[in-house]
């Protein structure tokens, strides 16, 4: 059992680190959403919330082709920006198709495989996806602090969880990162997972590259935690895994949040801008650059409070009224490298 929590735990961060470097690489469209408000959150939550229930009352057939329904969907959105609509379509359609077939032709373990790989590529587009089209840090801590009090009724408090995975477990395409299929089973709930890969992606657009590795790092090390004591045998059955992941993401955007001042938006995220910084919390390199005679022409007399400002080698090279801005105003002027952009 042992070998196998740690290879949950191995395939836990390959994802995250995968999910990452999706995120960093890949633009996907942005969906027809709008912006993301709190009554969104507690729109997605409702669905977490009541799809086991429904999960409970269907046939075990009915439920394995719904969820191959909904990871197809997921498998073209994602390969979609690699590979094009019509090929990453056919390959999810595919993907889907053989899985099933293995699992008529009861290859279990091959079927094990197959799901939970789909379902990692899957979890990357919809956390990518969500982070992307305006998914906030803020939407994220509160999606984690309601998902750990539910899960807390759901699987430390009653059966509910404990049916829905009996109900699932076995199934092809099944919403569990599966490395073993025993009692208990070494098993990692599609949610949990989504949380994990999420919030460092989330973490990215908001605050920085440290705040990502951070969330990956914190996401990783709460699994292997509930990991040890399963092997330690302290733990012996499900245990609510959003209690303990739920508060240490509530943390996480708690602390940024009190150290930047606020999130870095999508269209700043998008600009390449850096995180916004209050003026009296502004950098030494920041605030010599500002007042550096030597910036081209009056551009230090030039930036006001509220502004963005292009910073190359400690110059202000650009200024405007928002990051894009900034950066053509650079560009204009003749900046060839790219610079940093910050607001005052």
């Amino acid at each position: 059992m042992s070998a196998a929590l740690i290879g949950l735990n191995v395939c836990v961060a390959a994802i995250t680190l995968l999910g990452l470097g999706y995120f960093a690489r890949v633009r996907m469209p942005r969906p027809p959403v709008g912006k993301y408000e709190p009554p969104d959150v507690l729109v997605v939550m409702a669905v977490v919330m009541l799809a086991p229930l429904l999960y409970l009352e269907l046939p075990r057939t009915a439920v394995a082709v719904v969820f191959g329904l909904v990871l197809c969907a997921a498998l073209q959105f994602t390969l979609a920006p690699l590979l094009g609509g019509l090929g990453a379509a056919l390959l999810a359609v595919l993907a889907v198709a053989v899985t099933g077939g293995l699992a008529l032709a009861d290859r279990t373990l091959a079927v094990l495989v197959l799901t939970d790989v789909l379902l990692a590529v899957a979890v990357v587009g919809v956390a990518t996806m969500w982070a992307q089209s305006g998914f906030k840090s803020v939407h994220t801590a509160w999606f984690a602090g309601l998902l750990a009090v539910y899960d807390l009724l759901a699987t430390g408090l009653s059966s509910v969880m404990d049916r829905f995975a009996a109900q699932v477990m076995g199934l092809p395409f099944a919403p569990l990162l599966a490395v073993t299929r025993g009692d208990p089973p070494v098993a990692l709930g599609l949610g949990d997972l989504l949380l994990i890969v999420l919030f460092p992606l989330v973490a990215a657009k908001a605050y920085g590259r440290a705040a990502a590795l951070l969330a990956g790092a914190l996401g990783v090390l709460a699994s292997s935690a509930i990991s040890v004591l399963f092997a330690t045998g302290t733990l012996t059955g499900a245990f609510p895994l959003m209690v303990v992941l739920g508060p240490v993401i509530v943390a996480q955007h708690l602390y940024w949040v009190r150290r930047t001042g606020r999130e870095r938006t999508t269209a700043e995220w998008r600009a390449g801008a850096l995180a916004a910084v209050p003026v009296t919390a502004a950098s030494p390199v920041l605030l010599a650059a500002l007042g550096t005679p030597g910036a081209p022409g009056d551009l230090h007399q030039r930036a006001r409070p509220g502004d963005w400002v292009a910073l190359l080698d400690g110059e202000v090279v650009g200024t405007g009224p928002s990051a894009g801005s900034a950066r053509k105003d650079a560009a204009r002027r003749g900046t060839g490298a790219v610079p940093l952009v910050r607001q005052v």
